[in-house]
């Protein structure tokens, strides 16, 4: 049978995207393979010659072969998304990915862990290097045409002569190893649960050590095992090579199924789970079940003994949510280890979408203004892997800007609080504490699908998505902050009108700073202008709002600093995003062309912040959940007046109000626990940093997730002797 016919009868198998030379309706399992850069599934669906009982079919990707016409897919979210919507297996299968078809079937697998689907028996990766990648040197995929084939022969030996002879095909061949080395120069690895999968990984012993293919033992959870072959990049292209890797292939996929992982049952929640999650004097106990009953039941219990022995867990570390997918799910914080103080009251009901696939959460990164004294405080104390995170920035940012931020940050005098208020000062530590926060929920095992960032939000958002290195973007953050202070002072002003309706105050010589929500916009104008404004407000009886800012930020008055900022970005290494948000200038989902021009960083703070377009993109296809990344509820706020915010769409914050009752550490496990009681898959364990205290399950107390003291900033004494020296670098450096 001939690959196209292949094709056709194997449509409602995954159609374009999954060929095959023949199919074996009796085959005891399938064999997915994920191909190298520039090649076709041709090569690997003759695996099938030496696995009569297997069926091994192809992932055809886009540009080749029989879908030449169609555009390469150039980012690895792509060719995901798509390989996961098409693969729908009837029966038990596994992946094989070459080189960067190794990267693929990884992420793919985990996908589909993600989605709440069935996933692949065992993982097979041949002569692919483990996660993250090391991007260093000079990206390949920007070379002309030239430059890239030099290289792709330099690396993978010389095309076919044929090839090179006809113009047509060589120009083909180039798009398609441009698309693909682009997947994966671009790749960045966001880290989350391991998965339950064995690994099998293949390398030749000329490649072994260079590919550094035993670190991929820390992607899984579940067996793993190396196997040498003699060779280079491509073993298997010997005959005696491919049928020692295939034995191997055939073997381990008639090995019995491995059984799902042990659930725990004590503390008589008899059909579900009970995990502690705890920070400090903080607990969280993440309850799931299988039926409402014995989700009540937990609930109870842990009512009744709050104190006692609840469902502590009997290893050395917590399960995450990916080893707990019961839909019935209820949390508990406890405020002094003893009495449940914060209890979810609704009826149980089961977490529907968490039957089919894991919620889908995007983040909020909001912009000056949010700022507050302290903030990260009590998180630093009690919460190890946002300390790394935060000290490792402040550490950063002292080596490449100057100031050191943690006395002003750990101060409650009123210079240290008038200090915070400064831009100089305000945005880089909202940065700072944005950025620890976003890559803590990725510890936790929340990976967002968007991002969308308010104004100094936006870089923390290209920070995150690769486009900006963490140093680069600390000093280019701190000089726009400088040049913003030494800008001409004015004013903001939030007003409950629509921009349609702000024409006769524009005229009063304003600028629209902002729109954050349909009805709310911000005004940007010199005091003297401000005062003129807010009487006419006041007149037709809609007062506006001073914002607490010194400057009057996103308006004709920071157009001073754009040329300096020009000459910086220029310096940047600007690199496409790895991840999707939304540019907070535009409105709309940011492209690599824009994400890579300095021009668009350099005028970003010139130009009007249009989030509520920006939230409005997002919820053209809402995410299940908005996770607000920084200090305070702002933003959360306004998405919250916005009328056509889905019912059943979550929108919460990291952290508390700062002027409310509730600390930090609080703050963040109760939002934890609605993850949780939404489906999120989540690793409690990371909330005791990388070294958990070992605990018995009969144990009392708390479980293992108790997390040590570990503050960053200097005690009092320490921080007088060094408040003048920090105000002083502040100063020289504006």
């Amino acid at each position: 049978m001939t690959e196209r016919t292949s094709r056709r009868t194997g449509a409602s198998r995954g159609g374009r995207w999954i060929v095959s030379r023949r199919q074996r309706p009796d085959a005891a399992a399938d064999l997915f393979c994920f191909t190298h850069a520039g090649g076709s599934p041709g090569e690997y669906l003759r695996f099938e010659e030496e696995l009569p009982e297997i069926q091994v079919s192809g992932i055809q990707l886009p540009g080749r072969a029989s879908r030449l016409r169609e555009p390469p897919l150039t980012s690895m979210a792509s060719v995901v998304d798509a390989v996961s919507e098409a693969l729908r297996p009837e029966r038990p299968f596994a992946f094989f990915g070459h080189s960067l078809g190794g990267l693929v079937a990884f992420e793919v697998a985990r996908a589909l862990r993600d989605a709440g689907r069935e996933v692949p028996r065992r993982l097979f990766l041949s002569s692919s290097p483990p996660p993250p990648l090391d991007h260093g040197g000079q990206p390949v995929h920007t070379l002309g045409d030239d430059l890239l084939l030099a290289e792709i022969e330099q690396r993978w030996g010389e095309l076919p002569a044929e090839i090179r002879a006809d113009p047509r095909l060589l120009r083909m061949a180039l798009d398609v190893f441009r698309a693909d080395i682009t997947i994966y120069e671009t790749y960045r690895y966001w880290p989350g649960p391991l998965l339950d999968i064995p690994v099998t990984v293949f390398v030749g012993d000329l490649e072994r050590d260079r590919l550094r293919v035993t670190e991929w033992r820390a992607r899984t959870s579940r067996a793993f095992e190396v196997f040498c072959l003699t060779g280079g990049h491509f073993p298997f292209r010997d005959a005696e090579q491919r049928r020692l890797m295939l034995e191997q292939i055939r073997h381990a996929m008639a090995a019995p199924e491995p059984g799902p992982s042990p659930r725990n049952t004590e503390g008589g929640c008899h059909d579900g789970v009970a995990i502690w999650g705890r920070m400090g004097g903080h607990r969280l106990l993440a309850l799931a079940a299988e039926s409402a009953e014995g989700l009540e039941e937990a609930v109870r219990r842990s009512r009744a003994g709050a104190t006692g022995p609840v469902g502590a867990t009997a290893s050395d570390a917590a399960p995450s949510a990916d080893d707990v997918p019961l839909p019935y799910r209820r949390f508990v914080l406890d405020g002094d280890l003893g009495t449940p103080v914060d209890a979810s009251a609704e009826p149980a009901v089961p977490v529907s979408r968490n039957t089919v696939r894991r919620p889908r959460i995007a983040l909020l990164l909001p912009g000056q203004g949010s700022q507050y004294a302290r903030m990260g405080f009590a998180l630093c104390q009690e919460l190890p892997s946002f300390a790394e995170e935060f000290e490792h920035g402040l550490d950063l940012l002292r080596e490449v800007a100057g100031p050191d931020l943690r006395t002003v940050l750990a101060g409650t005098g009123r210079d240290d609080v008038e200090a915070l208020r400064q831009t100089v000062v305000a945005q880089p530590a909202i940065f700072l504490l944005e950025y620890a926060l976003a890559r803590t929920w990725q510890k936790l095992g929340v990976e967002p699908v968007a991002m969308i960032g308010h104004s100094l939000g936006e870089y923390v958002a290209a920070t995150l998505a690769g486009v900006m290195t963490l140093p680069d973007a600390l000093e280019f953050v701190s000089l726009r902050a400088r040049l913003m202070q030494r800008a001409p002072t004015g004013a903001l002003l939030a007003v409950p009108l629509a921009e349609a309706e702000l024409a006769p105050y524009l005229e009063l010589g304003a600028d629209l700073a902002a729109v954050n929500a349909p009805s709310s916009c911000v005004l940007a104008a010199t005091e003297q202008d401000i005062v003129r404004i807010e009487a006419r407000l006041a007149a037709a009886g809609t007062p506006g709002r001073r914002l607490h800012v010194s400057h009057a930020f996103h308006s004709r008055h920071m157009e001073g600093c754009v040329e300096q900022l020009r000459e910086a970005a220029a310096r940047l290494t600007l690199r496409p995003p790895t991840k999707e948000f939304v540019s907070c200038i535009t409105g709309r989902w940011i492209t690599a062309q824009e994400a890579t021009d300095p021009d668009y960083w350099a005028r970003h703070m010139r130009r009007t912040v249009r989030f509520s377009d920006a939230v409005g993109t997002v919820l053209a296809s809402p995410p299940d959940v908005l996770l607000e990344c920084g200090p305070g509820r702002s933003l959360t706020s306004l998405l919250k007046r916005r009328p056509d915010l889905p019912a059943n769409l979550l929108a919460v914050s990291s952290l508390p109000h700062p002027g409310g009752r509730i600390s930090e550490p609080a703050g963040l496990l109760s939002t934890l626990g609605k993850l949780w009681e939404a489906g999120a898959p989540l690793d409690l364990a990371a909330l005791a940093g990388p070294t958990p205290r070992p605990v018995s399950g009969h144990h009392a107390g708390p479980g293992p997730l108790a997390a040590s003291p570990c503050p960053p900033f200097p005690s009092p004494s320490a921080r007088s002797e060094h408040r003048a020296e920090t105000h002083d670098t502040t100063r020289s450096r504006r």
